[in-house]
């Protein structure tokens, strides 16, 4: 009697354990047009969400994540969507205008209100904006000033020149060096 009872409660938690395992499936896509981004613009992504064992509408929690190359995160989102067996969605993020150039990494992440839980990535490329730009505009501005003040003082430059081409004849000429 003890061996039917424990086989029929083995076969009750075997049975319990395989309904834990979920036909969801979700894919995350980054399309080509945005595998490039500069810091400061969206990243279009892609989300593919599939469910069959579902009977009815469910809600999902969607969790992005993007990650550097440090595994930090630098920026998140989270959506609130309701499918059936299936959806597809568009969807971005900002990219934070100072993110470093280099390569990020998007995780989605779907959960609902219980057990469900999924989490898949993709990643894509960031151009950071170039960070020199005020220190070339710095120069610009200092060569075009010393540019300003030459043409200014233009008469200011002639006499100092003159002075100094009197003191060499000067010089020449008297024998003293």
């Amino acid at each position: 009697m003890k061996s039917v009872f424990l086989i029929l409660i083995s076969m009750c938690l075997f049975f319990s354990l395989m309904n834990l395992v979920s036909a969801l499936s979700v894919v995350v896509n980054v399309p080509e047009k945005y595998t490039e981004v500069v810091a400061g613009e969206r990243v279009y992504f892609e989300i593919e969400v599939k469910f069959p064992e579902n009977p009815s509408r469910i809600d999902l929690i969607l969790e992005y994540d993007i990650f550097n190359e440090k595994g930090e995160v630098i920026a998140q989102s989270k959506v609130l969507k309701a499918i059936e067996t299936q959806a597809s969605f568009l969807d971005f993020i900002v990219i934070p205008e100072n993110a470093y150039s280099g390569r990020y990494y998007i995780q989605v992440k779907v959960k609902d209100y219980e057990e469900l839980s999924e989490s898949v990535g993709a990643s894509f490329q960031v151009k950071g904006e170039n960070k020199d730009l005020p220190i070339i505009f710095f120069w610009i501005f200092i060569g075009l000033l010393i540019i300003y003040l030459g043409f200014r003082f233009r008469n200011v430059w002639k006499k100092i020149l003159v002075r100094a081409k009197i003191k060499k004849i000067v010089r020449e000429r008297t024998g003293k060096k």
